[in-house]
C-alpha cells in the first residue's frame, strides 16, 4: 500500500509541475537597457515531451531562434540557461508578467517580460 502511495504523489506532483509550465508558454517581449542602447529580447516557451524549451530572439541583433540550455518553472520562478553566450535569466511570474534580470558578461539587467498578443 505504502508503494502505491508513492506513486500517486509522484504522479500528483509531475502533472502539478506539467500544469504549472502552461503559465509561462507562448512568446514573452521585453527589453534591455544598456551602455550600448535599448534591446527588444523575444523569448518563446514551449513544452516536448512534457519539459519546457525556450528559444531567444534579439531582432535588433538580427540574432533568432537562440537556443536556451537548460530551462525550468518551478513554484513561480523561471529560469533560463544559455551557454553559448553565457547568459542567464530568472524571473518570477507575478499579475501576468515575468518580472527579472538577465546576467550576462558579470553585468546584470532588468528584463521584465511580458506575454504577446496573438493578432
Amino acid at each position: 500500500m505504502k508503494f502505491i502511495t508513492t506513486v500517486l504523489l509522484v504522479f500528483t506532483s509531475l502533472s502539478f509541475s506539467f500544469q504549472d509550465n502552461a503559465k509561462v508558454l507562448g512568446d514573452w517581449d521585453g527589453k534591455i537597457t544598456t551602455p550600448q542602447g535599448d534591446f527588444e529580447l523575444v523569448m518563446h516557451l514551449t513544452e516536448k515531451d512534457k519539459a519546457l524549451i525556450a528559444t531567444m530572439d534579439s531582432p535588433a541583433q538580427n540574432a533568432y531562434g537562440l537556443v536556451m540550455d537548460t530551462v525550468s518553472y518551478k513554484e513561480g520562478v523561471l529560469k533560463m540557461k544559455m551557454e553559448a553566450i553565457g547568459g542567464t535569466y530568472e524571473g518570477t511570474l507575478k499579475d501576468g508578467k515575468i518580472i527579472g534580470k538577465w546576467n550576462q558578461a558579470g553585468m546584470s539587467f532588468d528584463l521584465n517580460l511580458e506575454k504577446v498578443k496573438k493578432k
